[in-house]
Parts: structure tokens; C-alpha cells; sequence
């Protein structure tokens, strides 16, 4: 190497650099870019919410500071403020789920989008949604407690909804939310109990949901089966007292039950129980299932574009 090949080498490397630079920076810009088209909390939220009105933290239980005792409301925006003349707005009480453990109504919602964009995909369908936080364990050590607060939402919204402009009511629930509010429908004295007429509710829609605690005690694991247990236990009567199925019967409120293909077992094996213990009754519930989406899946999706949820729950509430 000649004394003037070291500058001419050092001279290319210097003009390229930046040429490097620029060709990463476009990666590194391309790679951003795929990750925020999949970034789900953009898909099924985030993109869409200010098409909508939202009241958050709203105490649905007097005195109460517990933030498990609120809901987050999302309202059409162009029916925000109804004329006297308008058609009441349906709204939907949405229950979450989580293994009746302690998650959140905005469970992953920076993330995935969980549960608001439950709530912004009806109200941009003409709407409302009541998104209902509820009290879990360990925070309480009975599923009555759970049962309770899900009735007293359901009890504010329909002493608010003259206010609102809001008129049938429909309670929709996830997983563990699909157990509780499938037993508050066949179960009457749940609301009783909590000053709701049951007539107030004009349907139910279970998702994803188990139906029997007793046969479904071998899917799970042992510290899952102790908290069960603790909620809705102690034994087989008190379990079986806590399950839809054991209210199975010919006439109860409209009741939906969907499923999706792809859901954990325990789910899938309970949605044919029940299908066949309702129909053994006499009960005109519906029971439709969603192809290839698995069990979280189903709420994440919700809003997207190819969300295949929404259109059943609205040919259920339409």
C-alpha cells in the first residue's frame, strides 16, 4: 500500500458512512412503521376514539372511592346529547374477564386496546357501553361480592339512562365476565337482591365463557382450582349453585352464547354442555360459534377491521 492508499481508503469509508447511516435509519424507520401497523391498541383504539364521546371513572356505587366500583362510559358522538324526540340508544354493560382474579377494565389497553375498544366499537355502531370494573379476589373472598357489583352497574346505568337518553339494556361479558353475566341472566335473584328489576335487561350475550365450575375443576391448575373454590366454593353444591347451567330452563331472558374456535378447551367443552343442557330444557338461547380466533383474541380483535365479533352482537341487539 502506497503512502497515499491509507487517505483513499479513509476517504471512502467517509463518504460512506452516511450512506450507511441513511440505509439503517430507513430499516430502523421501516421496522417502526411495521410494528405500529400491528401495534393492536392502534388498530382497535387509539385510531378510533375520538369518533366517539367518553366519560371515565364514573362511581356507580354512592360513597364508594373503590375504582373497581366505576365504569367508563363511550357514547355515539352524534347522538351525545339526544333531542327529547330521538330513539333511546341501546346500551351494552360490558363485563371483563380474568380468571375472577384481579385484572382491569383497562386491562393491557396501551397495548392491546383491552377493554375501551370494546366500548369505542359500539358507540361507532350507534351504541352506548358501560365498561364495568368489578371487584375481584384477593381484593374479595366471595364471588357474591362480584356478582354484586356487576348488579349495582346494571343498576345505575338503568337509573341514568332517562338522563343519558339510553333505553334497552344488554349486559355482554368475557370469559370469566361470559360466566357472571350468563348466571346473572338465568339467576334473577342476583338483581333482585341488589334492587334491579330482571326486566330492566333486555338480553345477555356470554363470550367465551364456562357455565358449569364442577365439571370444568380438572382443566385447571391447582392454585387456580383454590381460588374457584374460595369464590364460589366450598363444595359441589355451593359450585353448582355459582353455575349457569344448573338454571338451565325454558324461559328465561334472551340469552346469546358464542364461542370461538380457537378458544382454550375448558371454554370449548363448556359451550357444547351447555348447548345441549339448554336445548335439553326447552331454551330458545342462541348459541353461535366464531371460526379460528382464539380465547383473548376474540376481544382484541374487536374493532379492527376484520373484526368478526361486532356483527353478531349487533344482529343480537338490532
Amino acid at each position: 500500500m502506497t503512502a497515499s492508499e491509507p487517505a483513499t481508503v479513509a476517504a471512502k469509508w467517509g463518504r460512506g458512512r452516511p450512506r450507511w447511516r441513511w440505509i439503517f435509519g430507513l430499516l430502523g424507520l421501516a421496522v417502526a412503521g411495521a410494528l405500529l401497523g400491528f401495534w393492536p391498541a392502534r388498530r382497535n383504539y387509539y385510531g378510533k376514539r375520538d369518533r366517539v364521546e367518553q366519560r371515565l371513572d364514573l362511581p356507580y356505587v354512592a360513597g364508594s372511592t373503590d375504582r373497581k366500583q366505576q365504569l367508563d362510559l363511550y357514547w355515539p358522538r352524534t347522538d351525545a346529547k339526544p333531542p327529547s324526540d330521538a330513539k333511546p340508544v341501546p346500551i351494552v354493560v360490558f363485563v371483563h374477564g380474568g380468571y375472577w382474579s384481579a385484572l382491569d377494565r383497562r386491562w393491557m389497553q396501551p397495548l392491546l386496546g383491552a377493554h375501551g375498544n370494546v366500548g369505542v366499537a359500539l358507540a361507532m355502531h350507534g351504541i352506548a357501553a358501560a365498561i364495568v370494573g368489578y371487584r375481584q379476589y384477593p381484593s374479595i373472598q366471595r364471588g357474591d361480592d362480584s356478582l354484586d357489583d356487576i348488579a349495582r352497574a346494571v343498576g345505575f346505568v338503568r337509573a341514568s339512562c332517562p338522563t343519558w337518553g339510553c333505553g334497552p339494556i344488554y349486559v355482554v361479558g368475557h370469559s370469566a365476565g361470559g360466566h357472571l353475566a350468563s348466571l346473572i341472566a338465568l339467576n334473577p335473584e342476583i338483581l333482585r337482591r341488589n334492587g334491579v328489576d330482571p326486566a330492566a335487561v333486555a338480553g345477555y350475550v356470554s363470550i367465551d365463557g364456562i357455565f358449569d365450575l364442577n365439571a370444568s375443576l380438572t382443566a385447571f391448575e391447582p392454585d387456580q382450582v383454590a381460588v374457584l373454590r374460595q369464590l364460589f366454593g366450598p363444595d359441589a353444591s355451593a359450585l353448582s349453585a355459582h353455575s349457569s347451567s344448573a338454571y338451565a330452563r325454558a324461559q328465561h331472558p334472551r340469552l346469546l352464547f358464542l364461542d370461538s374456535t380457537g378458544d382454550a378447551q375448558v371454554c370449548r367443552d363448556a359451550f357444547h354442555r351447555m348447548k345441549a343442557r339448554m336445548a335439553a330444557a326447552g331454551s330458545p338461547a342462541e348459541f353461535v360459534e366464531l371460526a379460528g380466533l382464539g380465547h383473548n383474541e376474540i376481544i382484541i380483535r374487536m374493532g379492527m377491521d376484520d373484526d368478526p365479533l361486532l356483527p353478531s352482537l349487533l344482529t343480537f341487539i338490532r
